[in-house]
């Protein structure tokens, strides 16, 4: 249910100070998730010599294979120089090819090293264990529930930055 659906449902007084009650609690628990899940992130790239963004480059990577550096960023939504210097560093490291196209010097290609695909499989089974540790204190229908409602936040806050942001759907 949505905000504005919520208020103008007619709920009672004490639906509504029931809801907010639950708004007030997200508002101290959510920043100390994302604080935590943060941690453990920098904790877990730290193993490998990675920065934030970069296991999703590795994960597009190994799913679509060779791409332009432009798709790529289009993929993860970041601007193409976010995506460029992510890739310099990683290329750097090991962990991806980039090859200029002969016949337009404007387009690079990306594409995963042998180390890249390792440390992809290694940060895959990492990230699998975090999200399933987030998921221990869930049980059934809520476990297997759980997954579409943080997909439902994401949606709905993706909406709300295209409006900050003035963008039509």
């Amino acid at each position: 249910m949505k905000t504005e659906e919520f208020y103008n449902t007619g709920t009672n007084d004490s639906g509504l100070a029931e809801y907010m009650s639950r708004v007030a609690d997200m508002r101290i628990c959510f920043p100390k998730l994302v604080q935590t899940y943060n941690a453990c992130m920098m904790q877990i790239l730290g193993k490998y010599g990675l920065f934030p963004g970069q296991p999703q480059i590795l994960f597009e990577l190994g799913r679509c294979g060779r791409i332009t550096q432009n798709e790529l960023a289009s993929l993860l939504n970041v601007s193409k120089s976010s995506a460029g210097t992510s890739l310099k560093r990683m290329e750097r490291a090991g962990f991806v090819k980039r090859e200029r196209d002969k016949e337009d010097l404007r387009r690079i290609y990306v594409e995963l090293t042998r180390r890249g695909k390792e440390y992809s499989r290694w940060c895959e089974i990492d990230f699998d264990m975090l999200f399933t540790t987030m998921l221990e204190g869930f049980a059934g229908e809520e476990r297997e529930k759980a997954p579409r409602m943080v997909e439902t936040m994401y949606l709905s806050l993706e909406e709300m930055r295209k409006r900050l942001c003035g963008k039509k759907h």
